[in-house]
């Protein structure tokens, strides 16, 4: 079977598989938990649970993952392969919600619109498809039109060569760089802009898996980077392109493909209200997230803490604080779901972990227009 055999939802099935696979391996102890050291699951439902080193469950599960996003690819004209991929993810997911990141809500959005194709309708599968990729890249340029990305982000990565370093100090700069990926979100969906945005974008990803290898960082998310930038040549081109929907404003798709390009391109606008995550509405970079630190009130850390191989290796400031996504960062390879709710439980863990002997949990959250509106909500473990 050729590549030119296959439609453009199947081809799009395949990118999706290699693009997901690659993050699980840069990220394999999200995924197995026997690869862990001390990080703790945390279940849908539920407290923290310890990760089971060692064990044999959490091994056959990753590997059940992998067996199947190979599947999806070899089968990727099966869409019993696509389910049971889609159905995996999901319980991994609710395994140890840190899993849902936004690369993988990405992928399970893309494999679902291509999971309730139809043979009959394939351009409206493709016209899904479109409209969901040109979602990411508006709400991913609007979620940074925010100064802690033009401020400090963006002077952050032009930090990784010579020649774009005297860029970082033009705040415009910054501004302008995400109003280019909105528009090209908006580019993609009109038929004369439709081919330069293409290339644009395959430009862009680029650019970014660049600087991604130059700066050491995030490395978990070049797969990701290469897989959207294929879909777009794949999706944006081609005979399946052809159909009697091509306007800006026409779209035309069963139910089930509806509901999934109105979480990746509607949802998002719900976060701004507070009633969406902001993880699954493509913040990406935007430097809005929030954190989450633990502290010790002493000067001198209890006991518990000094004696303790995780706060040993990940305490800074004199070895008062814990910064969470330092330690999620070094062990599993990603940062945790951001979410204030999943940081408090968290914290209720970590107090359990540490004790409660003058220890407190602060979560910072910024508003992404007014850096003077950061707020610190400090929880004592008492």
């Amino acid at each position: 079977m050729s590549l030119k055999e296959l439609t453009t939802s199947e081809k799009v099935t395949c990118l999706a598989a290699l693009g997901l696979l690659g993050g699980v391996v840069l990220s394999w102890p999200l995924w197995n938990e026997n690869a862990r050291e001390a990080f703790p699951l945390l279940p849908l439902m539920g407290g923290m649970r310890q990760p089971e080193v060692g064990g044999v469950m959490g091994l056959l599960l990753a590997g059940l993952l992998v067996i199947l996003l190979f599947g999806a690819v070899v089968f990727c004209r099966k869409k019993r392969s696509t389910g049971l991929l889609i159905a995996a993810i999901l319980l991994l997911c609710v395994l140890d919600i840190n899993r849902l990141q936004p690369w993988v809500w990405f992928y399970l959005l893309i494999l679902g619109a291509v999971l309730f194709r139809q043979k009959e309708t394939e351009p409206q599968t493709v016209q899904a498809l479109r409209w969901l990729l040109a979602g990411v890249y508006f709400w991913s340029g609007f979620s940074k039109i925010t100064p802690y990305f033009a401020e400090d982000n963006f002077p952050w990565f032009c930090d990784a060569f010579d020649f774009t370093r005297s860029w970082g100090a033009h705040t415009w700069a910054g501004y302008g760089i995400v109003l280019m990926e909105m528009l090209l979100g908006i580019g993609l969906l009109v038929p004369r802009t439709r081919g330069m945005s293409r290339w644009m974008i395959v430009a862009f990803h680029s650019i970014i898996v660049a600087f991604l290898f130059k700066l050491d960082w995030n490395q978990v998310v070049i797969p990701w980077n290469l897989a959207m930038a294929a879909m777009v040549w794949v999706v944006y081109a081609g005979p399946a392109m052809t159909g009697n929907s091509t306007g800006l404003l026409t779209f035309r798709s069963n139910r089930a493909q509806t509901l999934v390009v109105g979480l990746a391109a509607l949802a998002p606008l719900f976060s701004w209200l507070g009633i969406w995550p902001a993880a699954l509405s493509w913040h990406l970079y935007s430097n809005t997230q929030p954190e989450a630190t633990f502290v010790s009130g002493k000067k001198q850390p209890p006991e518990a803490m000094q004696s303790d191989p995780v706060w040993n290796k990940y305490a800074f400031d004199g070895g008062s604080k814990l910064l969470i996504d330092d330690w999620a960062n070094d062990e599993l390879k990603v940062p945790m779901f951001a979410s204030t709710r999943v940081f408090r439980r968290m914290g209720v863990y970590l107090c359990s972990r540490f004790g409660a002997d003058s220890t407190d949990f602060y979560i910072l959250t910024v508003n992404p227009w007014d850096k003077s509106k950061e707020k610190m909500e400090k929880t004592e473990c008492e």
